[in-house]
Formats: structure tokens, sequence, C-alpha cells
């Protein structure tokens, strides 16, 4: 004899359990449901169906993913805006009129220096200005260190000496520059940062401050220091795009364009400021003349891995999905670890349902950047579409260090309804309700409850069984009210009260559903079930027939057709409907047997109907309905 399993009915004495059977209950667990959507669907919910209850995404089950631009200027997936390539062409031109601004510098203290000499009065004086003097000979020499140690001991003599702190603030920024190079080494911010101590006009220091935190990522810093260069001194042109850059990557668009006109306005004509102008067509949604831009770009500089990417982007903002995935792969072959590509990969594979491609795509952008949390958080999405639930699990729990959504939370619950795990699924769906305490959320709840219930008495845990029953039928009575057409809820509420022994209740609730979702099958089950449990059988007969005649290989239905034509000592009809069962399932007919042998008994009136969730649910489309 199968293994039978005692629930304690509130409605009797504690001493006493009452034996349920769960045969069939087991053989629903396994069953397909013939009502799946088109993978390619997108509706406004859908629920997954097990033999008693669905869950329900609170938008689709494949809402498509974001892109990771968002339609901004600021690089998605992480990063930010660029000049182009590494960024040493913009140094060279920079670094060039830097220099000669330098020179103007220098031919300017030339001229004061005859002016000075006439001051010395006195012996610190004209031992000051005799410093002065030498030192700037070793300037002229390009001997920086010497310069300096004699304009500070020329300061020494005579901290007044306006002429030796100009010098030593050209000295300072002619040693910055050597120790910057072209690389732009951070170690030579300190001779500029002094240099403009002793001259704050000094646009030398700010202009070449500024491409060094400009190259080094400290965009806040950089766009001080531009604005304070060409603030002293207009003729930067050349600074115009760069700052414009940072301008862009803050969101301040304006600024931008104002840079850019400027850019335009000095004739200057290089691959930063064809990228600026890129961006802010981009920015301003101006697709054709944005993609000529960055392809002017690419012209002057072919491994510009940010133009490539903003190519991209343009190219799946018009719809041509195959074109920007193009885009995005050489963007990636120029710079491997670019992960705003990467992720934008991960995008385009998603929503073409490529799903594989974009898990590889997701893994590449953690793999360089592991505090992504949206790009864990999208990959846990496309382990839940290739049905790898655990991953999908493992990838949730480390997107909501830092995603902390709605939708996260639900769609985490599922999959840990997925894994059998219906504790942490009521958690999770209980932290989602407690975000967005609406139907949906509180019908998914009521369905981590009811399945809970489910697993305790697999377990023979009846009281913690009947506690959590009791907390499925409160969420999901709340989410009735809140949504008088929320099927899903219905559906599992009426299969509560099935599982609580409240067949009436049951069928009333379920026949609402079916008035609004008619020949539901999943329903229409559960509605045979309350009769069943009522031992109405005529209405528990034309119930289960109407499944088998909606899907003639439906399993639970003709298994449950075969045990009720039994019930009701119509044993022909019973033995006909296990020979038509046996062609398509053996393992049910075997155990349908069992039930007509009398090996296992169901007593209609103490029966506690149950069923669990199947491995490999069917989805469902949930279809809309008028308020």
């Amino acid at each position: 004899m199968y293994n039978i399993y005692d629930l304690r009915v509130p409605m009797l004495k504690q001493k006493k359990y009452l034996r349920l059977l769960l045969s069939f209950a087991m053989v629903v667990s396994m069953l397909p449901f013939p009502q799946a959507a088109n993978a390619q669907d997108l509706v406004a919910t859908e629920d997954l169906a097990g033999g008693s209850s669905v869950f329900v995404f609170r938008e689709s089950r494949k809402r498509p993913q974001s892109r990771a631009g968002g339609g901004t200027a600021i690089l998605g997936g992480g990063g930010s805006v660029k000049s182009s390539g590494s960024g040493k062409s913009q140094t060279v031109r920079s670094n060039a009129q830097i220099a000669a601004a330098a020179q103007k510098r220098r031919a300017a203290a030339v001229a004061a220096r005859k002016q000075a000499a006439k001051a010395a009065a006195n012996r610190k004086v004209t031992m000051s200005n005799t410093l002065t003097a030498k030192a700037e000979t070793f300037l002229d020499n390009n001997q920086t260190d010497a310069a300096i140690k004699n304009y500070r001991d020329a300061l020494i003599q005579n901290p007044k000496n306006t002429r030796a702190s100009d010098g030593l603030s050209n000295a300072l920024t002619a040693k910055g520059i050597e120790v910057a190079g072209d690389a732009n080494n951070t170690a030579a911010t300190i001779y500029f940062d002094e240099a403009v101590k002793y001259d704050k006009q000094n646009d030398v220091a700010y202009a070449k401050l500024g491409s060094i935190y400009d190259a080094n990522g400290q965009k806040d810093m950089a766009v001080v220091s531009y604005e304070k260069a060409v603030a002293i001194n207009p003729d930067y042109s050349l600074l115009y795009a760069p700052l414009g850059l940072k301008y862009m990557d803050s969101g301040e668009i304006a600024k931008a364009e104002t840079c850019l006109k400027k850019s335009d306005a000095a004739g200057v004509d290089n691959v930063d400021v064809r990228f600026l102008r890129g961006l802010v067509f981009f920015k301003q949604n101006k697709n054709e003349e944005s993609l000529a831009a960055f392809n002017q770009a690419l012209e002057l500089e072919g491994r510009f891995a940010e133009a490539q990417y903003y190519r991209g982007q343009l190219l799946d903002r018009t719809g041509k999905t195959e074109e920007a995935i193009a885009s995005y792969k050489t963007t990636l072959q120029i710079d491997p670890k670019f992960t705003p590509a990467s992720f934008e990969l991960g995008v385009a594979y998603y929503n073409a349902g490529d799903y594989n491609n974009a898990a590889a795509a997701y893994q590449e952008v953690i793999k360089n950047d592991p505090n992504n949390y949206q790009a864990h958080a999208n990959l846990a999405s496309v382990y839940r579409q290739l049905e790898r639930f655990a991953d999908a699990n493992a990838s949730y729990k480390l997107a909501s260090a830092g995603v902390t959504t709605v939708d996260l939370f639900s769609e985490w619950g599922f999959c840990l309804g997925k894994t059998n795990e219906w504790d942490k699924a009521v958690a999770r769906l209980l932290t989602a309700k407690e975000m967005s305490p609406v139907a949906i959320d509180n019908s998914n709840l009521g369905w981590a409850y009811y399945n809970l219930a489910n697993s305790q008495i697999a377990a023979k845990d009846t009281e913690g069984a009947k506690v959590n029953f009791a907390l499925a039928k409160t969420y999901l009575e709340v989410a009735v009210v809140q949504d008088p057409k929320l099927d899903a809820a219905y559906l599992n509420l009426g299969s509560t009260h099935n599982s609580l022994g409240d067949f009436q209740a049951a069928v009333n609730i379920l026949t609402t559903v079916l008035s609004f979702r008619r020949d539901w099958l999943i329903a229409t089950n559960q509605l045979g079930m309350g009769y069943r449990g009522l031992k109405d059988f005529k209405n528990a007969v034309a119930t289960f027939k109407r499944v088998v005649d909606l899907d003639g290989n439906n399993i639970s239905g003709l298994f449950n057709l075969g045990e009720t034509y039994n019930a009701s000592g119509n044993k022909k009809e019973a033995k006909k409907i296990n020979d038509r069962l046996r062609r398509i399932n053996p393992l049910a007919a075997s155990r349908l047997d069992d039930v007509l042998s009398g090996k296992v008994v169901i007593d209609a009136a103490r029966q506690t109907v149950e069923q669990t969730i199947p491995k490999a649910p069917s989805i469902l489309k949930r279809p809309r309905f008028p308020l």
C-alpha cells in the first residue's frame, strides 16, 4: 500500500488524524498543462502552473531588459565617458598648446627682470634678486631642479619678491610637465598644486592638472581645473572638448553643448570634438546625426572603443539589433575589458531570446566588474529563463547587495520555490509584498505559504502545515479583494480551501474564477476536487470530464475522473478511464489500479485535498480584464 499522510483537520478533535491520499496528487505534480504561451509572447502577467497553484510575474515572465546606456550619454554597466582611445592623442594635442602658453609666460617674465632689478635697494633684496636672476638662467636652460632651489632661496631673502614667486610658479610648472610626461603621471600634481599657490593666475598649471585628472578618471577635479584654465585663458581651444565630455558625463548637457560651440568657433576639428558632437546628438535623440558624428570620429581613430560602443547603442536604439551586436563585438575586440559593451551584448542577446550567449556576456561583465549588481540581476533572469534555478538564486543573492527592487525579490522568490526552498521563497516574497502590497504580491506570497505547507505535509509536520495554510488563505483573501479579476489569487485560494477541507468555499471561489477565465484547466481540475470532497459525484464527474474533453491527454483529469467514477460506484467506467490512462502514463494508471482495487481508500468526507508543484511547469497566459 502506498504511503498515506495524515493532516489534522480543525473541525475534528486534535487526538484524531485524518488519512490523506496523496497518490493522485503525486501524479498531478508531474503533469504538463497544455495552455502554454509562445516563448516570444510578452504579456502583462503570466503564471506558472503547478497541479494546484500558480505564480504571477509582476509584468512579464520575459520582460525585455533595458540597455545599459538607458538613452543617456553615461556609459552603462559601470564606466564613464572618455576621450578618444587611450587618451594619448588628446594628451599630445593639449600638451603642445600648454607648452606654447608656458613659453609666453617665460617671455613675459624676461621683460619683468629689468624692471625688478631697479628695485634692489638693500642687501637682502639685492641677494634675492641675484638668486632670482640665477634661477632664471637655470630655468632658461631647462635645469628645473636648480631653478626651483634658487627661487626658493630668493624668497627666503625677500618673501615679497614677486619676480621670484612668479618664477617659482613657472619652474614648478615646468617640473610638473616633466614628471607628468605623455602618460599624465599623477605624481606631477604636487608641483602644479604648489605652482598655483605662488601664482593663482597660472593657467598652464591648471590646464595640465585638468589633463592629469582627466586621464586618471578623476572627473570632478578635472572639471574644476579645466574651468579655471579656460577662465584665465580662453585661448585654450583644445580644452573645450575634454571639458565638454566631463560635462556630458555629469549630465550637464547645456554646458557640454556650449563647449562644443566654442570648439567649433575656434575651428577645432579633432576626434574628441567629433565624439562630443555625437554624444550631444545622442542625448538629443538625433539618431542619424549622432551616428554620423561617431562614424566621423572613427574615421580619424578607428580603434576608438567608446565611439564604437555608442555606435552600437544607436543601432540598437533604431532596431538594427544584428548590426548593434556586431558593433559591440568590435568594441570588445578593441578593448576586451570594456564592460559596458559586454553588458549591452547581454541585453541584446536576452531580448532576442538567445539566453546562452546572454549568460556568457553577463559573465564577462562580472569577471571584469564583480560589483556590477545590475549585471548579476540580469544574469539571474537569464538563468531563470534557462531553468537553471539554483544558479539564478545565487545570482539574485549577489545582485541584492546593490539592487533592491520589488521585481528582484519577487522573481527570486519564484526561483527559490523551484528549488523547493519554500521557507526562503516565503521570506523573499514577503519582502516583495512589503515593498509593493498589491494584489499580485499578496497572491504570490499566498502561493509560497501554500506550497510551504505542502512541503510540511510531506515531512509529516501537520501542525506547521495548518499554520501556513491559514497564512496562505489570509494573503490570498486580501489579494482577491484588491483585484477581483486576479485569476491566480482565486485559483490559489480555491486550492488552499481544498487543502483545508473547506470544499464548499473552494467550489464557490473556483466557480468565480472560471466565470471570467472559462475552461482554465488547472482551475477546472481543482473545482472537480471540491465537488469530489463534497461527495457531489455528479458534478465532480462532469467537471473532470470537461478537463478530459478539453485535453484528452490530461493525466490529472483522467486520473481524477477514474477515481471519481470508482467512488460513485461506476466501476465499469472507472476501468475504461484507467485503460485509457495506461496508454498515456502507465505509472499514473498503476496508482489508479491501487485505488480501484481497494489498496488505497479515499473517504471524501474525511479527505483534505492536496497537490504539489510540478518540476517543469508550463507557462500560462494571464489575459487582461477590463475594470
